[in-house]
């Protein structure tokens, strides 16, 4: 059978049949899945040729770019590119706005992706995920300019699965991690792997001190995906649940105060939040709707982290390819990933209300996870 990855399935980009696909990054597990496939909708295209197996260079990109005559803040874009077809090979680039000076910043092994980058608050650090087609995913971080990745150390109560992920750094420059640990149960009523304690931990770089902020024991669903408020008082995270909690198979962004009090839900459990929510910097919390719904569109929501507001952002055709963003430093732009080159995922940026997508990057490969550096970076 062949693998395919969790993009494709979000897309929809494969063909009837029977697959196994890793579901979350954050923890090792395997659904199979039988689909018929889903035509992308392409709202803003880009020219170019099919997929390449070669690792690309700086410059790689080619065709329009953000127009001149708009003023975008400063920073620098990163973003995960899969470096084949089959999307088992991924690094860490960065790129400026206009699409320009584009360069590798990490080099895994085939067989890694590096996924999900976050820049530090200086700009001087990029902090990511390095997963394994067999092997847990571990943290790392890497300078601006490139070089060595060091690896981030985080503890595990529980064995054999020891799973590190989905880095977020905090306003005062510590990080925060999710830890999927212990041992998988299967779930009765559908064919999916449930890990055994799942936590967002907070990690001090400086002195190796770790906290438990959110923990989800007992197979009973996990915490994904945490992000910090610019105040450095909120927590988010995509609490998904298994067939042990109510309601089962549902996921939804909840908010806790940095000390783990005020646990609260900040969505509606049917619109299924999630894909790397991130905050703006007046405090709006960014996300996608139906993250795990191949049968409903995607668009982009806001809300507030008293939960409400509760916002569409984007009115979306069926078929669009919508994932992960960043806001920029000033709060006017967002940078996201969608529709692009042949279909595959490519850079865009628009403005905060959902309007003028346009494409930072035109990769004849899948580029996404997209996050917006600070001024100077």
């Amino acid at each position: 059978m062949e693998k395919i990855s969790a993009a494709r399935v979000e897309s929809g980009d494969y063909e009837s049949g029977d697959y196994w696909v890793r579901v979350g990054r954050s923890r090792r597990r395997l659904v199979r899945v039988s689909m018929l496939a889903v035509g992308l909708v392409i709202t803003v295209v880009a020219a170019g040729c099919g997929g390449s197996g070669q690792s690309p260079k700086a410059g790689a990109t080619s065709g329009p770019t953000v127009a001149a005559n708009v003023e975008l803040p400063g920073g620098r874009i990163a973003f995960r590119r899969f470096l084949d077809d089959a999307q088992t090979h991924g690094a860490i680039f960065t790129i400026n706005l206009d699409g320009s000076d584009e360069r590798q910043l990490t080099d895994p092994p085939v067989g890694y992706v590096d996924d999900q980058p976050d820049w530090s608050p200086d700009g001087k650090r990029v902090a990511f995920e390095r997963c394994g087609e067999v092997e847990p995913c571990q943290v790392f971080t890497v300078a601006a300019d490139g070089g060595r990745p060091h690896k981030v150390e985080a503890r595990c109560e529980l064995r054999p699965i020891c799973d590190v992920a989905n880095p977020a750094w905090t306003p005062d420059g510590r990080l925060v991690v999710t830890l999927a640990q212990g041992r998988e149960r299967s779930d009765p009523t559908i064919d999916e792997n449930w890990i055994q304690q799942s936590t967002v931990e907070l990690l001090d770089l400086n002195n190796g001190r770790q906290r438990t902020i959110v923990e989800r024991r007992d197979w009973t669903g996990d915490a994904n995906a945490g992000a910090v408020s610019p105040d450095g008082r909120t927590v988010i995270y995509i609490r998904r649940n298994s067939w042990r909690s109510k309601p089962a198979g549902q996921q939804a962004i909840f908010a806790v105060n940095f000390d783990g009090s005020e646990h609260r839900r900040l969505t509606p459990w049917e619109l299924g939040g999630g894909d790397h929510p991130v905050f703006s910097p007046d405090g709006t919390i960014l996300f996608r709707s139906f993250e795990h719904d191949e049968t409903k569109q995607s668009d982009y929501w806001t809300v507030r982290p008293n939960g409400k507001d509760l916002t569409q952002l984007t009115h979306y055709k069926q078929g669009t390819l919508v994932l992960s963003t960043s806001y920029s430093p000033d709060g006017k732009w967002i940078v996201n990933a969608t529709n692009g080159v042949e279909g595959n995922a490519d850079v865009f940026v628009m403005r905060a209300d959902g309007t003028g997508n346009t494409a930072v990057t035109h990769s004849k490969l899948w580029d996404s996870a997209p996050d917006w550096g600070p001024e100077g970076s």
